[in-house]
C-alpha cells in the first residue's frame, strides 16, 4: 500500500506545488495558454522525467504490482500522476498556432508509452490508477482531446478554438445517482400497474418446444420466460435444449436436466462459435447441417422453434422449416458472418421482421441491441429485458452472514495480462481498509491460495451459490452480460464502475486491443441496409464504437445498457472507494429494492411473451414494437 500512495498521490515539495496549483486552476483546465507558474513547475519537471525515464519507472511499478518476474524497484520520487499532470499543463504553452498542435500533446499523454510494443494488450498501472488523490484524471484528459479534437478537424488555430473547460466537460459523466435511483423507481411504479398476462391469449394445452443455440445464459433466458408464460396459462411443455457449447455446458444437464443430441445441429453450432471472430463458413455448409439436423424426430414433431444466437444458424434455420420460430438476440445480427454474406443475413432477418408474426418474432433483450438492429434493418424487434428465471431453482438472496463474502466477476475478461496488477492492488486496499473477517473478496476465474481476505474461485459453480455472496463487483466488458442480470435476480447487491471510470476503460480496450465490447465495435458488426435509416449518413457509424469515438459517443452507448439503466446499482470511482462502499453498504435493504423492481417489471414482460406466443400459436393479435419492457 505504501507503494501504491507514492507512486499515485507522491511526496515531495515539487510535487505538492503542481498538485495545489492544478487544484486552483482547474476550472480553466483545458484553455490556452496555461497560466506561466503552472508552466514552469511542468517544465521543470519533465525536464527530470523525460519519455524514457517514464516508460522505465512505469514497467518497475507494473512488475511489482503484478509480481511477474523479478520486481524492479520504482524510484521514491516518482509520481504517476503527477508526470501526467505536468505533462498537460505542458502542452498549453501558447494560444498561437493550430489546434492539433494541442490535440496530438494530449493523445501522446493518452496513448502510451505501451509496455508490450508487440501484443499491445499490457496497458500498465495508469488504468488501475482511479484512486489517486490527485485533482487531474486519465478520463479528465481524454474529454479536454476530444474537445480539442472537433477543432483540430475544422483546421481551427489554437486563438479561434472555443474550446470547452474540463468542468463542463465533466459535467455528462458525473450524473447524480440518486436521480437514477428515482427514474428506477418511477419505472417501477409504472410496470406494476402495466397491463398484466392475458391468459386467454393461448388456446393451445401442450406444446412441443426444441430451443437451439450456443450459450447456456441465451439459451436459458428467454426459456425460462417462455416456460413461465406457458404454464401461467396451463399449458404443458415438453422442451429440448440443443447445441450449448459455452461457457459451461455441462450445468445445462446437471442443473437443468437438458441433456439431448443431435449431430448435425450441435455441429453448425460448434463451426458458428469456432469461427465466431474470424468466420469464413459457407452458407452451403451451415445449410447442409441445418438441413440434416430438422429431420430429426424432436425437431418435426416440435410445436414451436427458439432459436438464440448466433442469428446467422437462426436466419438460416427460418428459411428451412415452415415451423413457427421465436429468434432470441443477446448476439450481435450479423456476428460470427463472413463479411460478405453479411447483407444477406441482414435482408432475411428484415423479412423475419416484417412477415406475418405468426411465423416469426424476434426479440432483443436489451435497449441497446434493439437500437442496433433497427439501425441494421430499420425495423426495431420486440425488446424483453432478462430476468434470469432459471437462477432462481435454488432462491433468492440468503448470504453467509457468518462468514460474508464480495464476488469479483473475471477481470481477465477485460484486463487480460493487467489483471494481475488489478488483484494486486484490490488485495493492497482490501488489507488497508478491510479488516481480516469482515469481508472476504472472491475472485472468479483466480487460482490463488485463500486467505482472510482474499480467495480465488476457478471451479464451475452452481446458481445455489450465488445467492450465498453478501454482494458482488462486476467490471463489464461487453453491453451486456448474464451474470449481470443472474446476480441481480437472485438479490446479490452489485457494485459497478462509475459511467466516467468504465468509460475510459472502453476507449482504452477500443484503442489497443481486438477483445472486449465486441457487441458495439464498428470493425465487427456496423453493416446496415442501404434504405434501413431515413437520415443517411448523418449516423452511419452509430450506435457502434471505435478506437476513433470520442468519450460522449461512447458514453452515448454504454448509458443505453441495463448496468446504467437498472435501479439500486452502486457505483465507484476507484479502489479506495469500493471499499468504502463495502464497509457501509446496506446489503438487505439494496436486496429488498432489487427483487421489489424485479417483481415490479415481470408481469410486463410477460405480458407482451404471451401475446407474441399467442399470435404463434393460437392467432391472436401480436404485441408492437413499441411495447417494450427494456428500460
Amino acid at each position: 500500500m505504501d507503494l501504491i500512495r507514492r507512486a499515485l498521490d507522491c511526496q515531495g515539495d515539487d510535487w505538492h506545488q503542481l498538485q495545489t496549483l492544478t487544484t486552483q486552476e482547474l476550472p480553466r483546465a483545458g484553455l490556452a495558454p496555461a497560466p506561466p507558474v503552472l508552466l514552469r513547475l511542468a517544465q521543470r519537471l519533465l525536464r527530470r522525467w523525460t519519455p524514457l525515464a517514464l516508460l522505465r519507472q512505469r514497467q518497475a511499478l507494473s512488475s511489482r504490482w503484478a509480481s511477474t518476474g523479478v520486481p524492479e524497484e520504482v524510484e521514491d520520487d516518482f509520481c504517476l500522476y503527477g508526470i501526467m499532470t505536468a505533462n498537460f499543463w505542458n502542452c498549453f504553452q501558447t494560444d498561437a498556432g493550430p489546434s492539433w498542435h494541442i490535440e496530438r500533446c494530449l493523445r501522446r499523454i493518452t496513448n502510451g508509452p505501451l509496455l508490450n510494443m508487440d501484443t499491445r494488450e499490457d496497458w500498465g498501472p495508469l488504468e488501475f490508477s482511479q484512486s489517486s488523490k490527485w485533482p487531474l484524471q486519465l478520463m479528465d484528459i481524454r474529454l479536454v482531446q476530444d474537445s480539442w479534437r472537433q477543432c483540430s478537424l475544422q483546421q481551427l488555430s489554437i486563438s479561434a478554438c472555443h474550446s470547452a473547460t474540463l468542468p463542463e466537460l465533466r459535467a455528462p459523466f458525473h450524473r447524480s445517482l440518486h436521480s437514477l435511483e428515482s427514474a428506477g423507481e418511477r419505472l417501477a411504479m409504472q410496470l406494476a400497474t402495466a397491463p398484466k398476462m392475458a391468459e386467454s391469449q393461448l388456446t393451445v394445452k401442450s406444446v412441443k418446444l426444441v430451443v437451439i443455440g450456443s450459450h447456456m445464459g441465451s439459451n436459458m433466458e428467454p426459456l425460462s420466460l417462455v416456460e413461465a408464460c406457458l404454464k401461467k396459462a396451463s399449458v404443458t411443455v415438453d422442451t429440448t435444449v440443443l447445441g450449448t457449447t459455452y461457457p459451461f455446458p455441462e450445468i445445462m444437464c446437471e442443473s437443468f436436466g437438458h441433456c439431448a443430441k443431435q449431430v448435425h445441429l450441435d455441429q453448425a453450432v460448434r463451426l458458428l462459435v469456432q469461427q465466431m471472430y474470424r468466420p469464413t463458413w459457407e452458407p452451403a455448409q451451415l445449410l447442409d447441417l441445418l438441413s440434416k439436423g430438422l429431420q430429426d424426430a424432436a425437431l418435426i414433431q416440435s410445436d414451436l422453434l427458439l432459436c438464440a444466437q448466433p442469428m446467422a444458424l437462426c436466419s438460416f434455420l427460418r428459411s428451412l422449416t415452415e415451423k413457427p420460430i421465436l429468434l432470441y438476440q443477446a448476439f450481435p445480427l450479423v456476428g460470427a458472418t463472413p463479411m460478405a454474406y453479411r447483407h444477406l443475413l441482414l435482408v432475411q432477418l428484415r423479412e423475419v421482421q416484417v412477415a406475418n408474426p405468426r411465423r416469426s418474432a424476434l426479440v432483443a433483450y436489451s435497449e441497446f441491441l434493439a437500437q442496433q438492429v433497427q439501425r441494421q434493418t430499420g425495423q426495431r424487434p420486440l425488446c424483453l429485458r432478462p430476468h434470469s428465471l432459471y437462477a432462481l431453482g435454488a432462491g433468492r438472496y440468503q448470504p453467509d452472514r457468518e462468514h460474508p463474502r464480495i464476488l469479483l466477476g473475471r477481470m481477465a475478461g477485460w484486463a487480460r495480462n493487467s489483471a494481475g496488477a488489478a488483484v494486486r492492488l484490490i488485495e493492497a486496499f482490501a488489507e488497508d481498509m478491510l479488516r481480516p473477517g469482515q469481508l472476504r473478496l472472491v475472485f472468479l476465474g483466480l487460482h490463488r491460495e485463500s486467505t482472510d481476505l482474499v480467495a480465488g474461485l476457478s471451479r464451475p459453480f452452481g446458481y445455489a451459490e450465488l445467492r450465498r455472496y453478501r454482494g458482488a463487483v462486476y467490471f463489464p466488458w461487453d453491453m451486456g452480460m448474464l451474470l449481470f442480470s443472474e446476480l441481480y435476480a437472485i438479490g446479490v447487491p452489485l457494485f459497478l464502475p462509475d459511467r466516467a471510470w468504465i468509460t475510459s476503460i472502453i476507449k482504452r480496450m477500443l484503442e489497443y486491443t481486438d477483445f472486449g465490447w465486441w457487441q458495439a465495435r464498428e470493425d465487427g458488426s456496423a453493416v446496415v441496409l442501404a434504405n434501413s435509416t431515413a437520415d443517411g449518413e448523418s449516423h452511419r457509424f452509430w450506435p457502434w464504437m471505435s478506437a476513433n469515438s470520442t468519450m460522449k459517443e461512447i458514453l452515448e452507448l454504454y448509458d443505453l445498457t441495463d448496468f446504467i439503466r437498472w435501479p439500486h446499482v452502486s457505483r465507484f470511482g476507484s479502489f479506495g472507494a469500493l471499499m468504502a462502499q463495502l464497509l457501509a453498504a446496506e446489503f438487505d435493504a439494496t436486496s429488498e429494492a432489487m427483487l421489489r423492481w424485479n417483481d415490479a417489471s415481470l408481469p410486463w414482460s410477460m405480458s407482451i411473451l404471451s401475446r407474441t406466443l399467442g399470435a404463434m400459436l393460437s392467432h391472436t393479435v401480436p404485441p408492437t414494437p413499441e411495447e417494450s419492457s427494456c428500460v
